[in-house]
Parts: structure tokens; C-alpha cells; sequence
């Protein structure tokens, strides 16, 4: 790979790693020379992520854990720091997508639930890495957020806060960190074909209205 090198001696953290978005992330940044620690709590296809980069060359670690619990971060922290070393690049890319349905029809427990995943999630492990930045001083945190985070969407009323809190947790981090020599950006991927787009095709149009503008873009094969 012509960037193999570009990322030698790096260590970067992945979460929602065992597909999607994270997993091919996962594979750019150890083509790239990073040794990765691989998060989610599916172990069985963290597993089988972490031989493909093997089998590449790179060096990789899974971590089983559920990021929306401070012990799970701690002990996911803790585990890739003994392995390779204190964390240069963190993606804080796990998320799920569902609740479907109008704000006064969905289950407040999902609700909480999904928030506690992509936003408070994103919190412990950003707030989990940055120490070890600023002792270098320099880093990268990467946050996967979505062109709902400024453009309502009806049905995903919980997914839409979720992403548009994890931009204001960016800017605010981002300000924070201001001349520290660590960067934090949020990225809008777009419409990219993962597994939350089959969720969204297969999903319920009484509880999400719009999801014929994924089936048609999907039937079209524009997704990415």
C-alpha cells in the first residue's frame, strides 16, 4: 500500500468496529501502519476482523465491550494501552440507529438506550483518551456523525438528537483543546451501504416514513 507507512507507531482506537463504517476504518488505518484495538460488543466479528489485519501485515486487538458503560471504556482503554501503547487516533464511530417512530410512540427505555450509545458513549471514550494526548502532546478524535445532526428526519427523532449532540460535544471539545496539538472533527459520512442502511430498508414505513428514499437509492446501487 503506498501510505503503509504513514501511520507507523500510531495507535489508533475504533469503536463500532465489527462492521460498517468502523470496520473499514479499521482496515484503512492498519494498511496505513496503525496498530488498531477494535471495539463493539459483537467479540465473534471483532475476532475475525482482527485475523484479516493479520493477515495483512498489521497488528490489531479486539476488545469486546459496551461503550455506553464506564467500566467497559475503562477496561477497553486499559487493554489497548498494554498491548500498543496510549491512543494517537480515536473514531468514535459506534452507533445504533432505532428507535423507528413518531416522538410520542417510541419506547422511552430504546430512547434512553440510543442516546446513551452514540452520544454518552462517544463522551467516555473521548474523555478516556485525551489525557494520554495531552501528555504528548498531540492526537486525533474522530466523530462519525450524520447529516441529521442539521436536518430533521421524521421517525428518527432519538438517531437525530444523537447526532446533532455529538456536533456540539465536537465544536465544544474541539474549543477546548485549541492549541493543544490534538485535533477533533466531526464527519457526515453520507449514505454509505452498512448494515443501519439495511435496518432503515427493512424498517416499518408507519414508523419511518422516508425510508422509500433509502430502498430507492439502494435499488438504484447509489449508496457507497
Amino acid at each position: 500500500m503506498k501510505n503503509a507507512r504513514l501511520l507507523q507507531n500510531q495507535t489508533a482506537l475504533i469503536t463500532g468496529a465489527s462492521r460498517g463504517i468502523g470496520r473499514a476504518a479499521a482496515l484503512l488505518l492498519a494498511q496505513a501502519g496503525a496498530k488498531v484495538v477494535l471495539a463493539a460488543r459483537s467479540g465473534a466479528a471483532l475476532h475475525e476482523l482482527v485475523g484479516e489485519i493479520t493477515q495483512q501485515g498489521g497488528a490489531a486487538l479486539a476488545v469486546p465491550a459496551d461503550i455506553s458503560r464506564e467500566d467497559d471504556v475503562t477496561r477497553l482503554f486499559a487493554k489497548g494501552e498494554r498491548a500498543f501503547g496510549s491512543v494517537d487516533i480515536l473514531v468514535n464511530n459506534a452507533s445504533v440507529i432505532q428507535p423507528f417512530g413518531k416522538v410520542w410512540e417510541t419506547d422511552p427505555a430504546e430512547w434512553r438506550r440510543l442516546l446513551e450509545i452514540n452520544l454518552f458513549g462517544s463522551y467516555l471514550c473521548t474523555r478516556a483518551a485525551v489525557p494520554g494526548m495531552l501528555r504528548r502532546p498531540s492526537g486525533r478524535i474522530i466523530f462519525i456523525s450524520s447529516g441529521v445532526a442539521v436536518k430533521n428526519l421524521t421517525g428518527t427523532s432519538a438517531y437525530n438528537s444523537s447526532k446533532a449532540g455529538l456536533e456540539r460535544f465536537c465544536g465544544t471539545l474541539a474549543e477546548e483543546l485549541a492549541g493543544s496539538g490534538i485535533v477533533a472533527a466531526a464527519l457526515r459520512p453520507g449514505k454509505v451501504d452498512t448494515a443501519m442502511q439495511v435496518e432503515i430498508r427493512d424498517s416499518d414505513p408507519a414508523q419511518f416514513p422516508r425510508g422509500d428514499e433509502w430502498r430507492e437509492v439502494h435499488r438504484r446501487g447509489e449508496l457507497l
